[in-house]
């Protein structure tokens, strides 16, 4: 390995007033990346309604080219209810260092609608991505050695939360790449729910020094893919189901934490051929404090 020298300069532009801001920065890296142009910007026109736009174009090595463009919107709806949206477009390379890589163009899309309304909330949404090819490989992973290629894939997402009662909280999110497509490491039918206790009680201490936060969380998903192997053939990724617990007793700035992952012993992992260690916890103290 042999040492280099690399000299980086950057220089931004911003304007910010009460309902619009935007940005434009200009960054001259090293001899793989020789420029790039950035540009920001977001505005309400309106109560309610937000958007977002950003966009940068880049040149590399080899005389390739680079563009990427991203457009976002949110709007405030009645009785509690809001939607969002966004809008991804791509014309650029994965890695410029990799001399072989080459422009992919790619155009993705996605939506939610939320409901919040007191201590309740929850969220369903939509996304669709273009195929993709990625690039490389993964080292000293077995048995897959690649990524297989990405086709189009439509996702559905769902969040909710709620506080049943005081100190109860309960929340969750379901994540399922529908039947369209499905890429490695995004199996279907993905999802994780969590119940937490958390208590402020002993008032006879300023209120805020002393808290309890108990929860005990589980994650599931079925069957899916994980790469392929030496021969180009899928790799199966089996269904799994861990539990996990987080124990934390906070009191003034110090926060005691102790936390045990796939509680229940499973024996089975995030990545074929690589066992997750089973009741595996860790613990410490966290100490916040100012001068």
């Amino acid at each position: 390995m042999t040492g280099r020298s690399v000299s980086q300069r950057m220089l931004t532009l911003s304007s910010a007033g009460a309902h619009a801001r935007a940005g434009l920065t200009a960054r001259v890296q090293d001899a793989d990346r020789p420029w790039q142009v950035e540009a920001q910007a977001a505005w309400r026109p309106v109560r309610g309604l937000t958007l977002a736009a950003d966009g940068r174009h880049a040149a590399y090595s080899g005389s390739r080219k680079g563009d990427r463009a991203h457009l976002a919107a949110g709007l405030a709806l009645p009785l509690g209810f809001s939607a969002h949206g966004d809008l991804a477009w791509a014309h650029d390379l994965q890695d410029p260092l990799v001399a072989s890589d080459t422009a992919q163009k790619i155009t993705d899309y996605s939506g939610a609608l939320r409901w919040d309304r007191g201590r309740s909330a929850i969220e369903v949404g939509g996304a669709r991505r273009d195929p993709f090819a990625p690039i490389g490989r993964p080292t000293g992973l077995k048995p897959f050695v690649g990524l297989a290629p990405t086709p189009r894939t439509r996702y559905l997402t769902v969040h909710a939360s709620t506080q049943p009662v005081p100190g109860i909280f309960l929340s969750g999110w379901y994540f399922n790449p529908l039947v369209e497509g499905g890429n490695d490491f995004e199996p279907p039918y993905h999802a994780r729910l969590s119940a937490t206790f958390y208590t402020k009680f002993w008032r006879v201490y300023r209120s805020g020094i002393f808290a309890l936060r108990l929860e005990l969380a589980a994650e599931s998903w079925s069957r899916g893919t994980a790469g392929v192997d030496s021969l180009g053939q899928a790799v199966l990724l089996p269904g799994a189901t861990f539990v996990e617990s987080n124990l934390e007793i906070r009191v003034a700035g110090v926060t005691i934490y102790w936390i045990q992952r796939n509680t229940n012993g499973f024996r089975g992992s995030y990545v074929p051929g690589l066992d997750y260690p089973r009741r595996f916890q860790f613990y410490g103290v966290r100490w916040a404090f100012t001068d």
